[in-house]
Parts: structure tokens; sequence; C-alpha cells
């Protein structure tokens, strides 16, 4: 990952990769059909971390308030603590059609299917009303997202700092949960 955030995903090589890893370049390609795949493997085994998956996977017994708050959690520890290394691919997605397409159907997908799974849930059993989930869990994911891409893009100037991680949480949380309008 350390290539690609330095270079950038086009000017990195696999050659590059596999120097920094200390493998030889046939070893990658035993592994992966091109850069492409590693990238896209490489950042599914981070975003799609098994305490996600436990999240997301969550009894009966755990209250959909505390699965949404973990879920938060969960997701912007992760980003803060690695948004600059991500902070390139968000940017690089755009310019690369085949790299979109790769990310959206191998992480993004699995993830929003998972949050609709969550949501709907939620929705029969009346802790959540009844809304459009794909739009829901899409509008959930992008606020994560966005507050990654900040984070990197204000750096040091942010006022989403690590060490307010639990209030960044409790905000958001809120604002999903209950919204700004005072009932």
């Amino acid at each position: 990952m350390a290539v690609f955030t330095r270079k950038g995903f086009g000017e990195a090589t696999v050659a590059d990769i596999a120097s920094e890893a200390g493998v030889a370049v046939g070893t990658i390609y035993n592994y992966y059909r091109d850069k492409h795949d590693l990238l896209i493997s490489l950042i599914a085994r981070s975003l799609l971390s098994a305490n996600l998956s436990e999240i997301l996977g969550a009894t009966e017994a755990t209250s959909d308030k505390k699965i949404i708050e973990s879920l938060i959690e969960d997701r912007l520890e992760f980003g803060l603590a690695n948004g600059q290394r991500f902070l390139f691919l968000f940017f690089e997605i755009q310019r690369n059609s085949k790299l979109r397409r790769q990310y959206l159907s191998q992480v993004v997908a699995p993830i929003i299917s998972r949050i609709e799974n969550l949501l709907q849930s939620g929705i029969k059993k009346n802790s959540f009303r009844p809304t459009d989930i794909k739009i829901i869990s899409r509008a959930l994911a992008g606020m994560i997202i966005g507050v990654m891409i900040l984070r990197g893009l204000e750096q040091k100037d942010s006022p989403f700092k690590k060490s307010r991680s639990k209030e960044i949480t409790k905000e958001l949380t809120n604002f999903t949960l209950y919204g700004l309008v005072k009932k």
C-alpha cells in the first residue's frame, strides 16, 4: 500500500511493489492478475476487517442503536488512522474506470449490502422508521467516507482529530439516528 500511496496508482509498478515487499515480481503475479487486483485486495483486506464483519453480523441481542454506533466508531477510527494512506484512492478511482468498477464491486457493494441488511432488520424490529434502505445505506457510508476525505484534506487543521474520535462518533451517531430537528 505504501508504494501506491507514495507514487500514486499510475506511477506505481509491480516491480516497485515487489521490491518494497521483498519478493520477486513473479511471486506477485502468482496471486494477482495485475496491479488493479493487488490494490483492490489490499484495500478489501483493510476495509473489510474482522471487526467490521463482527459489527455487521451482530446478534439480535445487540440493540440497533449500538450497532449503528459501533459501525460509525469502527469506520471513523479506521479512517482517521488510515486517511492519508487511502486519500489517494478516492482520487485515483475517479480517473481509472477499471479500478473504480473493481472497488465498487469488490469493496463497496459487500459493505453496502451488509448495511442494507442491518437497516432492513431494524425496520422489521420497529427500531427504525420505514425508509429507502438503498439511499440511507449509501448516505451513511458517504458520511463516513466524507469525514475520511475531509480529514485527509484538512490534515492538522481538521476538527476530526483522532483524539476526539469518541465525540465525533457520538455526534455522527446522534445525527444519523435523530437528525437535526428538535422534536
